[in-house]
């Protein structure tokens, strides 16, 4: 009713428990006929970072630790307002999240040789702080019956402080090949301003309409470091200090115009041209300095070995043809893309003005989308789409980064734009009378001059060199299928998800001064999750069991490794006089196969909670 879009709603959370673990959240409405004001927050350190979260069964969401790394503070407060004229409406929204994270880990990597054996045993802990705002809003203007204008703006900022610390052993055939001890700082700020403004025209009843779309955005960002290291090399009995300091900026542009037009055909069917122009600049500038001695402090000049001013310059037309309908039980549309790619990288402090490195693809693909309705609420859509992507300018940019000397990166300004080819499946039904709700999803991907790792192990040392390279043969297969559905007694409640992914993972291997050699890993990921929940008006009992298996295989070797991740247990909410809830959770979880003894391979995990 019109009176009732009026008034105030008010949701309060809050927890403590032990080791000082606490929560708050707090979410403020206000309603009017044509407006709607909202105000979020929220203060824990149970690693809940997000707003998605906010409001929700918290204990769940929260009390799944690891599912993120380390232990985090966070702190957040966001502002949503929408207003309704008679042909205007606007949509904004500003969000800050604050986080503060320890984290201590301990990895142990096999570096997978055709003949040598290499591990890697290292340690770490750090300290990040960070801050990120985040301000967008929504215009939609409907000028007439037939004509719309839509503005979408969107900031956003985001700065960190990190210190961290850290050891690493290098082995090789057994036999202790180095350790490096290491220290640092990193200050990190950076900002993103997009638009999006685009009209519309209906030009006929029949379905003729056009419509111009123009996106721009802007960015920079600063990151100055500090990197302190001490390695020993023991076949040579060397010892190595490297003490740096990184200034990186990057800043760039893009724009994009997009022109659609939409032709009635006969029969129910449309003819869809579609053309965009995209346009991208970045510029990055990466110096180094040594720590000078006779200074006692970082050289006034740069290392002109690790240092580096780039430029890439990326560019790409996109032609899309295709024929749609929408009938009663299906629609699609279907067609073919034509997308050249061209990219220019230019190095300002080495090449001259007209040594640019240029690199030019042609992409051709169809494109597919096809729904089916099979009833109100059973439908089945197949996806196909191709799609150009740029190389990280990291990758790049043709320096060489020592920061850690047992992993050195030297980058590769001739990579060639990639293009990821993607098929979806998905099927969804929900039976009402039965409250039954089923999705089924298959997916193939596979990318042309894919970016991969091309590696160079030192036997001696110990030392990997790392450099990015267009590679084909990188693909991926997944499929997952889900089930709800109560029992013949309504109160139980069963549900499943099952997931299999199979991936193909390829890359180059070099040992010494030899000649690269492709290697392969064939990557296997299986889930499985299965609850039943006993349901009434006071309480909801669940039991709960899950399985992952990771299955991989790397060519280099021969060598298969299979690692099984359980977890069973229980819930139990409690719905209690004046609105009160009472939250309990406890999980047990084994890991095997991963090599390593101790709390990492077996636990308990107790949550509770009373709002």
């Amino acid at each position: 009713k019109k009176n009732m879009k009026r008034g105030w709603m008010e949701n309060f959370m809050g927890g403590y428990g032990s080791k000082d673990r606490y929560e708050l959240a707090n979410t403020l409405n206000r309603f009017r006929e044509n407006s709607q004001l909202t105000i979020i927050g929220n203060l824990n350190n149970t690693n809940n970072q997000g707003f998605s979260e906010l409001q929700n069964e918290s204990s769940s969401s929260t009390g799944n630790i690891r599912s993120r790394m380390g232990l985090t503070t966070s702190r957040s407060l966001g502002l949503n307002a929408t207003y309704d004229w008679k042909r205007v409406k606007l949509r904004s929204n500003i969000q800050y999240v604050g986080t503060d994270r320890l984290e201590d880990s301990r990895t142990t990597v096999d570096n997978f040789l055709r003949e040598d054996k290499s591990i890697n045993l290292g340690t770490s802990h750090s300290r990040q702080q960070n801050h990120e705002l985040v301000a967008n809003a929504s215009l939609e203007w409907k000028m007439d019956s037939v004509t719309t204008l839509i503005f979408r703006p969107q900031y956003r900022f985001s700065a960190n402080d990190r210190e961290n610390s850290g050891f690493q052993e290098g082995w090789g055939n057994d036999v202790l090949l180095n350790e490096r001890e290491s220290s640092g700082t990193n200050h990190n700020s950076r900002y993103n301003l997009t638009m999006m403004l685009q009209l519309s025209r209906k030009l006929s009843r029949l379905g003729r309409n056009v419509a111009l779309k123009v996106d721009y955005g802007t960015n920079a960002s600063a990151t100055d470091r500090k990197s302190l290291s001490t390695t020993r090399y023991f076949k040579n009995n060397t010892k190595k200090i490297q003490n740096q300091k990184i200034e990186d900026d990057v800043d760039g542009y893009n724009y994009r115009v997009q022109l659609v037009y939409v032709e009635p055909l006969p029969w129910r069917h449309f003819l869809q041209l579609r053309y965009s122009y995209q346009y991208r600049v970045n510029n990055s500038d990466r110096f180094v300095y040594d720590w000078d001695k006779k200074l006692e402090e970082f050289a006034p000049d740069f290392d002109e070995d690790s240092s580096n001013r780039f430029e890439n310059q990326y560019s790409n037309h996109l032609v899309n043809l295709a024929i749609r309908t929408s009938q009663k039980k299906y629609n699609y549309n279907i067609g073919v893309d034509f997308e050249p790619q061209k990219s220019v990288s230019h190095s300002l402090l080495s090449d001259a003005p007209e040594d640019q490195l240029e690199r030019s693809v042609m992409n051709f693909s169809p494109t597919v989308n096809f729904r089916y309705k099979f009833s109100k609420r059973t439908r089945l859509q197949i996806v196909y789409r191709g799609k150009g992507k740029q190389p990280n300018i990291r990758d790049l940019q043709p320096v060489t980064d020592r920061t850690n000397p047992l992993n050195i990166r030297v980058g590769n300004p001739s990579l060639k734009p990639s293009y990821m080819n993607t098929f979806t499946l998905n099927f969804n039904s929900y039976n009402t009378k039965y409250q039954r709700n089923m999705v089924a999803t298959a997916l193939f991907e596979n990318t042309i001059n894919n970016v991969t790792n091309q590696v160079t192990y030192d036997s001696e040392t110990g030392v990997r060199t790392t450099s990015p390279v267009n590679m084909n043969g990188n693909w991926r297969a997944m499929g997952s299928f889900s089930l709800n559905t109560p029992f013949k007694n309504r109160n139980w409640i069963f549900r499943t998800y099952s997931y299999l992914q199979y991936r193909n993972q390829n890359g180059y291997t070099t040992l010494n001064k030899e000649e690269p050699v492709k290697t392969s890993v064939q990557h296997l990921t299986g889930r499985e999750r299965l609850r039943i929940t006993y349901r009434t008006r006071q309480m909801e009992l669940t039991g709960l069991v899950g399985l992952t298996y990771n299955n991989s295989y790397n060519d280099v070797r021969e060598k298969r490794t299979e690692t099984f991740d359980y977890q069973a247990g229980t819930e139990l909410q409690l719905y209690l006089p004046w609105g009160m809830e009472l939250y309990n959770d406890l999980t047990y979880f084994l890991r095997t196969g991963y090599g390593y003894e101790g709390y990492a391979k077996a636990n308990f995990m107790w949550n509770c909670q009373l709002s």
